[in-house]
């Protein structure tokens, strides 16, 4: 039997790669410039709808834009049926990306009501189908990425891993979670390190990985190839780094840089004022957790209605920590067992204006 070449390999990456996931509101360029900085191996575009895109959802493709620093990129989509999502990938083929993903694990209900994300994995036959037929609309590395099953009657990790593999995607993404599971829900490292064993693909891990400590601990329980940082970067770009190299402390004068420059190519490609401001709120609550003396900032940052006034506000804290001598940011996360987490990022998200997950899919069936 002949081996297929690695496919991280093929994209100039590392075989054990450190992954930003595609996060809806939340992955545009000038994020995901500041985790590529900082350590991410790949990184992708938001989420696609198949349907949005094509009916030329303009949203759908302003989402797509890339910026011309960013030398390895991908691009998730989601569909409802084979034929949509063949021909979307078709489109898709065609575009300055160099891998392509099928989500079918994204849990958010008017994306699963729509018969997309993780409804896909009800019917492992189905998978096959869809993956088959968008591995013959491109040559790229073609990923999927999928959660444990729908709930605990219906779990088909297992059987939805074989689909993938044999209807020729190049490696899997797992999701250690249902798809009716909360956050809160520890992830099931068993199940994947079986669907890892039961398969010759490689297999990216994903959920709960905040740290090094994280990464480690999933990759020595399940074998995965490597990981996908979710919730962890909001924030926290730095866990790439970290993961990396051990290094965990955040100094403030390299914390401040990296928020300048976000906030400097977020103002490039919006403007100083309008969605771009109001899509930046959530980034700088993210941004100052764990300083002491944020607290106070954090009611003005949910209003600041300019990037120019954002900054300020950050100018104003970095100067206070200095005066108060705070140097090093603080652990915003606690121990407790194999996950670290004390909140849950994604509550500063979906404000108003805000873009959240699938919205240019329900704006297209509409």
């Amino acid at each position: 039997m002949t081996t297929k070449p690695n496919p991280f390999t093929r994209l100039g990456i590392t075989e054990s790669p450190v992954i930003l996931a595609p996060l809806a509101g939340v992955s545009d360029h000038p994020f995901r410039r500041v985790c590529t900085g900082l350590g991410a191996d790949l990184t992708y575009v938001e989420m696609l709808s198949a349907t949005a895109l094509l009916f030329d959802s303009p949203r759908t493709w302003s989402m797509m834009k890339r910026h011309e620093s960013e030398k390895i990129l991908g691009v998730q989509i989601t569909g409802r049926s084979v034929e949509e999502l063949a021909r979307a990938v078709s489109v898709l083929d065609k575009q300055n990306f160099e891998t392509i993903d099928l989500n079918m694990g994204c849990p958010v209900s008017k994306v699963v009501k729509s018969g997309c994300g993780s409804s896909l994995i009800k019917d492992p036959e189905n998978v096959f189908r869809i993956v088959k037929a968008v591995r013959e609309s491109t040559d790229k590395p073609l990923s999927v990425k999928i959660r444990l099953g729908w709930d605990k009657q219906l779990i088909t990790g297992l059987a939805v891993a074989d689909a993938v593999e044999k209807a020729g995607a190049d490696w899997l993404t797992v999701h250690g979670r249902l798809r009716n599971d909360d956050y809160s829900a520890p992830v099931d490292l068993e199940a994947i390190a079986a669907i890892k064993r039961s398969i010759s693909i490689p297999v990216i891990g994903n959920g709960n990985i905040f740290s090094r400590a994280d990464a480690i601990f999933m990759k020595e329980r399940t074998r995965v190839d490597g990981v996908m940082v979710s919730r962890g970067a909001l924030g926290n770009p730095w866990a790439f780094r970290e993961i990396a190299t051990g290094s965990s402390d955040v100094e403030l004068e390299e914390w401040l840089i990296a928020v300048r420059n976000h906030l400097t190519w977020q103002q490039e490609e919006y403007g100083d004022q309008g969605g771009g401001a109001v899509c930046m709120r959530k980034h700088l609550l993210w941004y100052v957790r764990g300083w002491p003396g944020a607290r106070k900032v954090r009611e003005q940052m949910t209003q600041v209605s300019s990037l120019t006034g954002a900054l300020d506000l950050i100018e104003q804290l970095a100067e206070h920590l200095r005066s108060e001598r705070c140097s090093i940011r603080q652990e915003t996360v606690l121990e407790t067992g194999a996950s670290r987490f004390q909140f849950d990022p994604k509550w500063d998200m979906d404000r108003s204006l805000d873009r959240g997950v699938g919205d240019d899919l329900m704006t297209a069936i509409q």
